[in-house]
Protein backbone atom coordinates (compact mmCIF):
# COMPACT_ATOMS: atom_id res chain seq x y z
CA UNK A 1 0.00 0.00 0.00
CA UNK A 2 1.45 3.71 -1.21
CA UNK A 3 2.37 5.59 2.12
CA UNK A 4 0.25 8.90 2.41
CA UNK A 5 2.51 11.55 3.50
CA UNK A 6 1.01 14.42 5.42
CA UNK A 7 1.73 18.27 3.82
CA UNK A 8 2.58 21.53 5.83
CA UNK A 9 -0.83 21.89 6.79
CA UNK A 10 -1.60 18.67 8.20
CA UNK A 11 1.18 18.77 10.06
CA UNK A 12 0.50 22.47 11.53
CA UNK A 13 -3.01 20.78 12.33
CA UNK A 14 -1.68 17.46 13.73
CA UNK A 15 0.75 19.11 16.04
CA UNK A 16 -2.31 21.35 17.20
CA UNK A 17 -4.54 18.45 18.27
CA UNK A 18 -1.64 16.63 19.82
CA UNK A 19 -0.88 19.97 22.17
CA UNK A 20 -4.45 19.81 23.31
CA UNK A 21 -4.21 16.26 24.46
CA UNK A 22 -6.58 14.97 21.68
CA UNK A 23 -5.74 11.88 20.03
CA UNK A 24 -3.46 12.10 16.76
CA UNK A 25 -5.62 10.44 13.62
CA UNK A 26 -4.56 7.29 12.38
CA UNK A 27 -2.18 9.30 9.47
CA UNK A 28 0.49 8.54 11.52
CA UNK A 29 -0.06 5.40 13.53
CA UNK A 30 3.79 5.65 14.73
CA UNK A 31 3.19 8.22 16.73
CA UNK A 32 1.35 6.61 19.15
CA UNK A 33 3.16 5.06 21.69
CA UNK A 34 2.58 4.45 25.13
CA UNK A 35 5.91 5.02 26.73
CA UNK A 36 6.11 8.39 25.26
CA UNK A 37 7.08 11.85 27.37
CA UNK A 38 4.28 13.86 27.82
CA UNK A 39 5.94 17.39 28.42
CA UNK A 40 3.00 19.68 28.95
CA UNK A 41 3.29 23.48 28.92
CA UNK A 42 1.33 26.16 30.78
CA UNK A 43 -1.23 27.56 28.49
CA UNK A 44 0.20 31.46 28.67
CA UNK A 45 0.52 31.28 24.69
CA UNK A 46 -2.09 30.53 21.62
CA UNK A 47 -1.51 27.13 20.45
CA UNK A 48 0.33 28.44 17.51
CA UNK A 49 2.90 30.18 19.63
CA UNK A 50 3.53 27.03 21.97
CA UNK A 51 4.21 24.60 19.09
CA UNK A 52 6.58 27.42 17.43
CA UNK A 53 8.43 28.14 21.16
CA UNK A 54 8.31 24.56 22.39
CA UNK A 55 8.48 22.15 19.90
CA UNK A 56 12.18 22.71 18.87
CA UNK A 57 12.85 21.53 22.81
CA UNK A 58 11.31 18.80 22.55
CA UNK A 59 13.23 17.31 20.01
CA UNK A 60 15.90 18.04 21.38
CA UNK A 61 14.67 15.89 24.16
CA UNK A 62 13.88 13.51 22.02
CA UNK A 63 16.80 12.90 20.49
CA UNK A 64 18.68 12.91 23.91
CA UNK A 65 16.20 10.41 25.30
CA UNK A 66 15.65 7.77 22.51
CA UNK A 67 12.15 8.36 23.23
CA UNK A 68 9.18 9.83 21.47
CA UNK A 69 8.23 13.72 23.61
CA UNK A 70 4.84 14.43 23.21
CA UNK A 71 3.84 18.25 23.69
CA UNK A 72 0.86 18.78 24.80
CA UNK A 73 -1.04 21.53 26.94
CA UNK A 74 -4.31 22.61 27.94
CA UNK A 75 -6.94 25.00 26.56
CA UNK A 76 -7.01 26.91 30.03
CA UNK A 77 -5.42 27.37 33.49
CA UNK A 78 -7.93 25.24 35.02
CA UNK A 79 -7.67 22.42 33.11
CA UNK A 80 -3.88 22.63 33.16
CA UNK A 81 -4.06 22.59 37.06
CA UNK A 82 -6.64 19.24 36.97
CA UNK A 83 -4.11 17.39 34.61
CA UNK A 84 -1.11 18.35 36.22
CA UNK A 85 -2.74 17.18 39.75
CA UNK A 86 -3.61 13.87 38.34
CA UNK A 87 -0.07 13.30 37.34
CA UNK A 88 -0.82 13.58 33.17
CA UNK A 89 2.11 14.92 32.57
CA UNK A 90 5.73 13.88 33.13
CA UNK A 91 7.79 17.08 32.74
CA UNK A 92 5.99 19.92 32.75
CA UNK A 93 6.38 24.06 32.36
CA UNK A 94 3.67 25.43 35.07
CA UNK A 95 2.85 28.71 36.08
CA UNK A 96 4.97 28.98 39.71
CA UNK A 97 1.20 29.42 41.33
CA UNK A 98 0.17 25.79 39.75
CA UNK A 99 3.40 25.01 40.77
CA UNK A 100 2.67 25.82 44.55
CA UNK A 101 -0.44 24.09 44.00
CA UNK A 102 0.82 21.17 42.32
CA UNK A 103 3.34 19.65 44.54
CA UNK A 104 1.35 17.07 46.17
CA UNK A 105 0.98 15.17 43.29
CA UNK A 106 4.74 14.73 43.21
CA UNK A 107 6.27 17.28 40.96
CA UNK A 108 9.98 17.92 41.79
CA UNK A 109 11.54 20.70 40.14
CA UNK A 110 14.63 20.57 38.20
CA UNK A 111 15.68 23.09 36.34
CA UNK A 112 14.61 27.14 35.47
CA UNK A 113 15.27 30.04 33.28
CA UNK A 114 17.60 33.07 34.03
CA UNK A 115 16.84 35.80 34.41
CA UNK A 116 13.44 36.50 36.63
CA UNK A 117 10.85 38.80 34.90
CA UNK A 118 8.19 41.22 36.18
CA UNK A 119 4.08 41.56 35.47
CA UNK A 120 2.79 44.42 34.24
CA UNK A 121 0.12 46.65 33.50
CA UNK A 122 0.02 48.41 30.21
CA UNK A 123 -2.30 50.79 28.57
CA UNK A 124 -2.43 52.27 25.33
CA UNK A 125 0.26 55.47 25.36
CA UNK A 126 -3.34 57.87 24.38
CA UNK A 127 -5.55 55.96 26.70
CA UNK A 128 -4.98 58.87 29.17
CA UNK A 129 -4.23 55.93 31.85
CA UNK A 130 -1.81 56.77 34.25
CA UNK A 131 -2.59 55.15 37.58
CA UNK A 132 -4.24 52.15 39.08
CA UNK A 133 -7.42 54.37 40.31
CA UNK A 134 -8.22 55.06 36.70
CA UNK A 135 -8.36 51.46 35.90
CA UNK A 136 -11.42 52.17 37.62
CA UNK A 137 -14.74 51.04 35.16
CA UNK A 138 -12.40 50.12 32.03
CA UNK A 139 -12.59 47.01 30.21
CA UNK A 140 -9.09 44.98 31.13
CA UNK A 141 -7.85 42.02 29.80
CA UNK A 142 -5.59 39.59 31.86
CA UNK A 143 -4.11 35.79 31.74
CA UNK A 144 -5.68 34.09 34.20
CA UNK A 145 -6.31 33.57 37.56
CA UNK A 146 -3.59 31.72 38.51
CA UNK A 147 -1.10 34.30 36.86
CA UNK A 148 0.81 36.18 39.32
CA UNK A 149 2.20 38.38 36.44
CA UNK A 150 -0.80 37.94 34.37
CA UNK A 151 -3.35 39.15 36.98
CA UNK A 152 -2.62 38.48 40.86
CA UNK A 153 0.09 40.87 41.30
CA UNK A 154 -2.46 43.45 40.25
CA UNK A 155 -5.45 42.18 42.14
CA UNK A 156 -3.33 42.98 45.02
CA UNK A 157 -3.06 46.68 43.84
CA UNK A 158 -6.50 47.26 43.62
CA UNK A 159 -7.39 45.80 46.72
CA UNK A 160 -4.79 48.27 48.49
CA UNK A 161 -6.75 51.14 46.37
CA UNK A 162 -10.04 49.44 47.88
CA UNK A 163 -11.47 48.70 44.17
CA UNK A 164 -13.19 45.92 43.69
CA UNK A 165 -12.12 43.84 40.68
CA UNK A 166 -15.40 42.26 40.08
CA UNK A 167 -17.28 44.87 40.51
CA UNK A 168 -15.60 48.25 39.74
CA UNK A 169 -13.59 46.74 36.44
CA UNK A 170 -14.74 44.49 33.41
CA UNK A 171 -11.79 41.87 33.56
CA UNK A 172 -11.53 39.54 30.53
CA UNK A 173 -9.32 36.16 31.67
CA UNK A 174 -7.66 35.77 28.05
CA UNK A 175 -4.97 33.16 28.79
CA UNK A 176 -3.13 34.55 25.96
CA UNK A 177 -0.47 37.43 26.13
CA UNK A 178 -0.36 38.16 21.95
CA UNK A 179 -4.38 38.32 22.16
CA UNK A 180 -3.92 41.20 25.34
CA UNK A 181 -1.43 42.53 23.64
CA UNK A 182 -3.15 43.06 20.01
CA UNK A 183 -6.37 43.76 22.06
CA UNK A 184 -4.84 46.48 23.78
CA UNK A 185 -3.59 47.51 20.66
CA UNK A 186 -6.85 47.62 18.52
CA UNK A 187 -8.86 49.16 21.85
CA UNK A 188 -10.42 46.47 22.44
CA UNK A 189 -9.75 46.52 26.20
CA UNK A 190 -8.77 49.86 27.88
CA UNK A 191 -5.62 47.57 30.40
CA UNK A 192 -3.66 44.63 29.39
CA UNK A 193 -1.64 42.67 32.31
CA UNK A 194 0.81 40.91 31.03
CA UNK A 195 4.29 39.90 31.65
CA UNK A 196 6.16 42.57 30.43
CA UNK A 197 9.21 40.86 28.71
CA UNK A 198 6.96 40.03 26.06
CA UNK A 199 6.87 43.31 24.66
CA UNK A 200 10.59 42.70 24.08
CA UNK A 201 9.84 39.91 21.52
CA UNK A 202 10.53 40.50 17.75
CA UNK A 203 6.93 40.13 17.21
CA UNK A 204 6.26 42.83 19.69
CA UNK A 205 9.00 44.94 19.34
CA UNK A 206 7.90 47.31 16.89
CA UNK A 207 4.65 48.09 19.17
CA UNK A 208 6.20 48.39 22.41
CA UNK A 209 6.27 52.27 21.98
CA UNK A 210 2.82 52.20 21.72
CA UNK A 211 2.21 51.04 25.33
CA UNK A 212 2.72 52.80 28.66
CA UNK A 213 2.63 51.02 31.98
CA UNK A 214 0.81 51.78 34.96
CA UNK A 215 2.40 49.58 37.51
CA UNK A 216 4.72 46.55 37.76
CA UNK A 217 5.09 43.40 40.00
CA UNK A 218 7.37 42.14 42.23
CA UNK A 219 10.20 40.15 40.54
CA UNK A 220 9.17 36.92 39.38
CA UNK A 221 11.19 33.68 38.86
CA UNK A 222 10.92 32.09 35.62
CA UNK A 223 8.60 29.22 35.15
CA UNK A 224 9.86 25.98 36.63
CA UNK A 225 11.00 22.67 34.93
CA UNK A 226 9.62 20.04 36.79
CA UNK A 227 9.25 15.99 36.42
CA UNK A 228 6.30 13.31 37.87
CA UNK A 229 7.81 12.01 41.06
CA UNK A 230 8.86 8.13 39.51
CA UNK A 231 10.69 9.56 37.03
CA UNK A 232 14.23 7.74 36.95
CA UNK A 233 16.90 9.21 37.48
CA UNK A 234 19.24 8.83 34.39
CA UNK A 235 16.11 10.29 32.49
CA UNK A 236 15.81 13.12 35.07
CA UNK A 237 19.62 13.98 34.43
CA UNK A 238 19.34 13.20 30.66
CA UNK A 239 16.74 16.22 30.16
CA UNK A 240 18.28 18.71 32.58
CA UNK A 241 21.20 18.22 30.79
CA UNK A 242 19.41 18.78 27.47
CA UNK A 243 17.91 22.15 29.18
CA UNK A 244 21.28 23.36 30.68
CA UNK A 245 23.46 22.49 27.63
CA UNK A 246 21.63 25.66 25.58
CA UNK A 247 24.11 27.78 24.77
CA UNK A 248 23.78 31.29 23.93
CA UNK A 249 26.79 31.17 21.78
CA UNK A 250 25.41 28.63 19.18
CA UNK A 251 23.01 30.72 16.79
CA UNK A 252 20.66 27.28 16.77
CA UNK A 253 20.39 27.48 20.82
CA UNK A 254 19.72 31.16 21.01
CA UNK A 255 16.68 30.67 18.96
CA UNK A 256 15.23 28.68 21.32
CA UNK A 257 16.36 30.47 24.63
CA UNK A 258 14.97 33.62 22.73
CA UNK A 259 11.83 32.17 22.32
CA UNK A 260 11.89 31.65 25.90
CA UNK A 261 12.44 34.85 26.08
CA UNK A 262 15.62 33.23 29.14
CA UNK A 263 19.42 34.28 28.92
CA UNK A 264 20.00 30.60 29.80
CA UNK A 265 18.70 27.47 32.43
CA UNK A 266 19.85 26.82 34.98
CA UNK A 267 19.53 23.47 37.26
CA UNK A 268 16.99 24.37 39.96
CA UNK A 269 15.17 23.08 43.33
CA UNK A 270 12.18 23.52 45.15
CA UNK A 271 14.20 26.10 47.67
CA UNK A 272 14.75 28.84 44.20
CA UNK A 273 10.93 29.00 44.75
CA UNK A 274 10.52 29.39 48.19
CA UNK A 275 11.56 32.95 48.86
CA UNK A 276 8.45 33.81 46.19
CA UNK A 277 6.66 31.68 47.56
CA UNK A 278 6.53 33.92 50.49
CA UNK A 279 5.35 36.48 48.45
CA UNK A 280 2.26 35.17 47.77
CA UNK A 281 0.78 32.94 50.14
CA UNK A 282 -0.97 35.71 51.76
CA UNK A 283 -2.96 36.81 48.24
CA UNK A 284 -6.24 35.93 49.09
CA UNK A 285 -6.64 33.90 45.39
CA UNK A 286 -4.47 31.49 46.93
CA UNK A 287 -5.39 31.24 50.30
CA UNK A 288 -8.88 30.11 49.19
CA UNK A 289 -8.01 28.22 45.77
Amino acid sequence: MQRISAGPAVRVLLSLLALWGMAWPRLCPAQETTDAIRFGVYPYKSPKSVVEVFGPLAVRIEKRLGKKVQLVSAPDSDTFLKKSQAGEYDLALPAITVYYKIQPAGYTVIAKGVPSFWGGVIVRQDSGIKTIEQCRGKKVAAIGEYSYAGYMFFKDLLDEKKIDSTKDLDIHFLGKLDTIIYGVLNKKYDVGVIRLDTLDMKDFAPIKDQFSIVARSAEIPQFPFVVKSGMDQRTIAAIREVLTSLSPDKPEDLEILKSLQIKKIVGATKADYDPFYEVIKNNDYYKHH
